[in-house]
């Protein structure tokens, strides 16, 4: 009767039923009083299951049912907790990311995969408060980015005359918030910090960077700043944008020489790695001042900018770091966006977030009015997204990972 009750445990294991047969399987598999009773005479000699072909199903499941079955046994939970399971499963996992939208009011974040957007809302939900700061008004919480499954939240608040930052790490699917990381005062009424987050793997570990006057990196490892050299021949802006592809760090910059070239921008890789800049020129043509951002677009680092003030045009990467493999994707004129002129950069800042090539779809923002877009270039139709207000997207995928 065991026998059998555990060959049944592996075709549902196979078969991909749901997590309450399987516990209830174990459960009598653990305590098989019942069946005794029944056939008092019946062999109890035990089959043994591969540790292989358990973890192997195991790494399938979703967080949610691991996080159940971890109840089950102490081998069990062992097994899910070990980190060669956790980096198996977020290997797997990652072939389904999902796209996190962040709004720049109330602290939602929106978690949602593409396709389905087309027929569904997405999932909206709030940031966790920062447990140090439950009673005060003055906690300001944003989503600095997302790597592995855990996202990086920063917070800060007035002290004095200066403004204390922090950081927390966040993984939405196991509801694990870290201890504060990254503390730091500064007089932030002068200099304006931009943040993005990523993975180091060579040394393990993920990193915050810093752009402002100076770039700084901050090691979770390590638990410190440190202040490295700034990249040569450029200035930064107050509006650079940090994005993070491929254990690299990027944004726009402008060349200390403009005006003597006819490339205005350049663009500053990060590794993470080595912490040394490669530098990478956008693609040729006319480029314009207004409404010129970079971007992550399916894992491919995108350029986009304002031609001529008719058209708003997308280029690809299609291998990062070969300045050769910019292609122009898209060129969308503004009547088809349903955006009249006049307007300057001041009241126009699309941001392509995401797009899906099965439908032909691309969801874009205003950065400095309500509502998003979702254009068909197939047909040039849209659709309005009325709130929240998506003003930013980053890449997500359930996973194990923490770090408390």
């Amino acid at each position: 009767r065991v026998k059998r009750v555990k060959e049944k445990i592996v075709c549902i294991l196979l078969l991909g039923l749901n997590v309450s047969t399987l516990v209830n399987t174990e459960m009598n598999l653990l305590h098989p009083s019942h069946s005794r009773r029944r056939t008092p005479n019946a062999s109890l000699s035990p089959t043994f299951i591969p540790n292989e072909l358990v973890t192997d199903v195991l790494s399938h499941l979703t967080v949610k049912p691991l996080l159940r079955l971890r109840c089950v046994c102490k081998s069990w939970n062992s097994l899910i907790s070990d980190p060669t399971f956790v980096k198996l499963h977020l290997h797997r996992s990652s072939q389904n990311a999902f796209y996190t939208l962040v709004s720049g009011i109330d602290f939602i974040v929106a978690s949602f995969r593409f396709d389905p957007l087309l027929k569904n809302s997405p999932i909206i939900f709030k940031l966790p408060k920062d447990p140090y700061y439950q009673s005060n008004n003055n906690e300001f919480q944003n989503v600095v980015g997302s790597c592995n499954g855990l996202i990086c939240l920063v917070g800060s608040s007035r002290v004095n005359e200066n403004i204390e930052c922090w950081f927390r790490i966040w993984n939405p699917a196991t509801r694990t918030l870290s201890r504060r990381l990254g503390s730091f005062r500064d007089d932030l009424s002068t200099t304006r910090y931009n943040f993005t987050f990523g993975f180091d793997k060579s040394n393990n570990t993920y990193k915050v960077v810093a752009l402002t006057r100076k770039i700084r990196v901050f090691t979770l490892q390590d638990n410190a700043w440190r202040n490295i050299q700034n990249p040569p021949e450029v200035h930064y802006y107050a509006m650079a944008k940090l994005v993070y592809l491929s254990g690299s760090v990027n944004w726009l910059a402008i060349h200390n020489h403009f005006g003597l070239t006819n490339k205005p921008f350049v663009i500053i890789s990060l590794d993470l790695v080595t912490e040394t800049y490669t530098q990478l020129l956008p693609p040729e043509g006319e480029v314009s001042f207004i409404n010129h951002n970079l971007t992550v677009l399916n894992d491919c680092l995108c350029f986009s900018h304002d031609f001529k003030q008719t058209h708003f045009v997308i280029w690809k990467m299609k291998e990062f770091g070969d300045e050769n493999s910019w292609t122009q994707f898209l060129k969308i004129s503004y009547n088809n966006l349903q955006i009249d002129y006049p307007f300057n950069g001041f009241n126009l800042s699309l941001l392509p977030l995401c797009y899906s090539e099965k439908n032909d779809t691309l969801l874009l923002t205003n950065q400095y009015r309500e509502g998003s877009i979702l254009y068909n270039w197939k047909d040039n139709t849209l659709e309005k997204i009325h709130g929240p207000w998506f003003y930013t997207c980053v890449n997500f995928v359930e996973s194990l990972e923490s770090y408390c």
